[in-house]
């Protein structure tokens, strides 16, 4: 039995295999899965990036309070006294916004622009 059962596998090991055939789109196949890869790897950078910059926002939020919150608090008590500290502060606080608001989009701006630039041939 031993000795059949040694022939057998023999046999089938000395058998002709099939060939096997890679599909005909086996390169863009496999351009697709590399590529689906890479990008579920830069949306776990992009995940963890995004998780790393709320804890330390946090982490600095708490260092903030702890060494400056009884300061703070007094200063916003103080401001309840001064009955134009608040139209002060929101108005300060407006023109900030807004100032950065501006500087991002001129930013963007110049961005395109430079990008816009450099594809106008020139001397041709």
């Amino acid at each position: 039995m031993e000795q059949t059962a040694k022939d057998r596998a023999l046999m089938k090991a000395l058998a002709p295999k099939e060939a096997k055939h890679l599909p005909s789109n086996f390169s863009y196949l496999a351009m697709r899965r590399i590529e689906e890869s890479h990008r579920e790897a830069l949306r776990r950078q992009r995940i963890a990036a995004i998780i790393v910059v709320i804890v330390l926002f946090c982490a600095g939020l708490a260092v903030l309070a702890y060494y400056f919150g009884s300061t703070l608090y007094h200063s916003l008590v103080s401001l309840r006294s001064v009955p134009d500290a608040w139209a002060i502060a929101l108005s300060s606080f407006f023109c900030l916004t807004f100032f950065a608001l501006l500087n991002q989009w001129l930013a963007h701006r110049n961005k395109t622009l430079k990008k816009s630039l450099h594809n106008i041939p020139i001397g041709d």
